[in-house]
Parts: C-alpha cells; structure tokens; sequence
C-alpha cells in the first residue's frame, strides 16, 4: 500500500476553488468590496509569482463569509459545490483517484485553499482524508485568522509528514500530484512526484529531474 497526495486546483479539477468561490459569494450578493474580485485576480498573480502573502489573502477572501453562522456557511458551500465544483471536477482526475482506490492506496487532498472548502470538496470526490488551510472559528464564526502551519509552499511538506506520522505512513511510499511551482517542496519529498498540467517553472523542473509529466484535461 502506498499513499497518495493530491493537490486540488488546477489538478483535480478545472480551474482554483478558492477563486471560484470568491466571484461565487460575489454573485450571491454577499457583502463585499467593490473591487473584490479584482483584489482576488491580483492575489491569484502573486500566487502565480510564488510571491502571495497568504494570511492577508485567507483574511481578505473570507471577510464575505464573518456574518454567516456555521450552518450558513455549510449551506453555501453546498450549493457552491453542486452548482460551481461539480463541472469542475475533471473525469480523467476521477479514473486516477480510483486507479489508487483499487491499488489500495491510502489518498489524501492536501491543498493551499482553505479546509472549509478542502474537506467537503475531497468528500464530494471520495477522498476521506484533507489537509487545506485551517482557519480559526470564534463562537461558530469564521474569523479569517490562520490556525497551525497552512498548507502552503514548505507548510505542505510539515503537513503531510504529521499526517504520516499520526497515521503509520512514511515519505518512502508516496506519491503527489501537482500543477504548481508552489508545491515544489512537496514534491521533491514524495517518492513518485508527478506533474499534472504543469505550470512553466514546474514543466522546467520536471524535465529537468526527469518526472513524469500527465494531463487530466
């Protein structure tokens, strides 16, 4: 049995979650900035750039969410993944998913959004185990505050290894899936890294270092 790491966006499914959400509360008339999505495109650049704050971009994108009790906010995101996440989701990402499942794999989505779109987004696709960017709740509101080490850049990396700890695994057995230059240290870990849809930088590097490189367009 081995385990298997997936990133999310850009990976799993067609396009970020994360993104997609903020111009889904947007469109919901939830209370926002005038120029909220246009501050979202510019986080997703810096992103891109690999030069992204992540705390002031996890605080501004889920100030929408700070009125809502946490019923509300489960009802959203239901609704978010019915209508939004589910043409999403790229057939070829399912058939890899079960390709594991079938091999005995154990599968976990570990991803730089946030665990309030991580987790019920990865029990959607049938994956049991997430790891995503743990924000703190006061009182059953959301206050957009960083809660641990994120999942993001090196903050993966120490993630996955408490993962493997708390569950009997070892970096020796694993595999990760990603499209992006961020997750780099992840996958220089994992035993069978593996480029999906990659972005330049990481394109570069997996030719470099001679992984494998797959579409699931």
């Amino acid at each position: 049995m081995a385990l298997a790491f997936f990133d999310l966006d850009n990976t799993l499914v067609a396009g970020d979650t994360a993104q997609a959400f903020s111009e889904f509360m947007a469109a919901n008339k939830l209370p926002t900035p005038d120029d909220f999505l246009a501050v979202n495109h510019a986080y997703m650049a810096d992103y891109d750039a690999g030069t992204l704050h992540l705390k002031d971009y996890m605080h501004y994108t889920l100030s929408p969410l700070f009125a809502l009790d946490a019923h509300q906010v489960a009802s959203l995101i239901a609704e978010f993944i019915e209508t939004v996440v589910r043409p999403m989701v790229l057939p070829k990402a399912r058939d890899l998913l079960s390709k594991h499942v079938n091999d005995g794999d154990e599968l976990v989505i570990i991803s730089a959004t946030g665990s309030h779109l991580v987790k019920p987004i990865a029990q959607y696709l049938g994956v049991e185990h997430a790891l995503g960017v743990d924000i703190a709740v006061l009182d059953g509101y959301i206050t957009g505050e960083l809660v641990g080490t994120p999942t993001f850049r090196e903050g993966k990396v120490i993630r996955a290894q408490q993962w493997d700890e708390q569950h009997g695994f070892s970096m020796n057995e694993t595999y990760f899936y990603s499209d992006s230059h961020n997750d780099l240290p992840l996958l220089e870990k994992a035993l069978y890294p593996v480029a999906v849809d990659p972005d330049p930088i990481l394109t570069q590097t997996a030719k470099d270092k001679n992984w494998p490189i797959i579409s699931l367009r």
